[in-house]
């Protein structure tokens, strides 16, 4: 049987991206995008510069502004951002139809076979990476493996811009120094999910 080489894209914070990039003053700024603080909002995207305050997705923007007085607030422009989700999907069409978006900044592809017979996943990835950066001015971090879940995994080992391959031989080693790194519920679930893809021992 042949072993599966499927690819996750994440945007890098997408929304708080595409705000910086169109607007020159707020790059290096703390910025999020999402409701005012005076309206009871909530924080939908953060650059990293607001990241490293602790400010993150779904937080009450009263809560962000409290951690950092200076924020930027930015109202979401959806429409702005569903049409660079097209184009990157665009992109994405061009190596595999065999695309499942998660959402506007997110896909799996299945590139086991793909439409430019290039061997490697890992090479379609760079590809894709690139494509994004010199279309959109946005970067994309990308996860390779054999199946969404470690793909998924790998995605979020080296953001922002990064690119990480787990090889089949190395996925239950990875998997557990993942889940020894985690706390206890997250633990829990991980076990739950590896045994389910039959990655590791039905007594951990």
């Amino acid at each position: 049987m042949q072993t599966r080489k499927i690819i996750h894209v994440d945007m890098d914070t997408f929304y708080a991206s595409v705000e910086q990039r169109d607007n020159p003053s707020y790059r290096g700024k703390p910025l999020v995008v999402g409701g005012s603080p005076n309206q009871r909002g909530v924080v939908a995207a953060a650059s990293y510069e607001a990241r490293k305050f602790g400010i993150y997705s779904a937080m009450p923007s009263v809560t962000a502004i409290a951690k950092c007085p200076g924020l930027i607030f930015v109202r979401p422009r959806f429409d702005v951002y569903r049409e660079i989700s097209a184009g990157i999907h665009a992109i994405f069409k061009r190596y595999s139809d065999l695309v499942e978006g998660v959402a506007l900044d997110e896909a799996y592809l299945d590139v086991t076979e793909n439409k430019q017979n290039i061997t490697y996943a890992s090479t379609i990835a760079r590809y894709i990476k690139t494509a994004i950066f010199q279309e959109t001015q946005l970067t994309a971090t990308a996860g390779v493996s054999i199946n969404k879940f470690l793909a998924k995994m790998a995605s979020g080992q080296n953001k922002p811009n990064g690119l990480t391959v787990i090889l089949p031989e190395d996925a239950i080693t990875f998997v557990e120094s993942c889940r020894l790194r985690s706390s206890t519920v997250l633990e829990k679930l991980q076990q739950r999910r590896c045994i389910r893809w039959g990655l590791i021992l039905a007594q951990i």
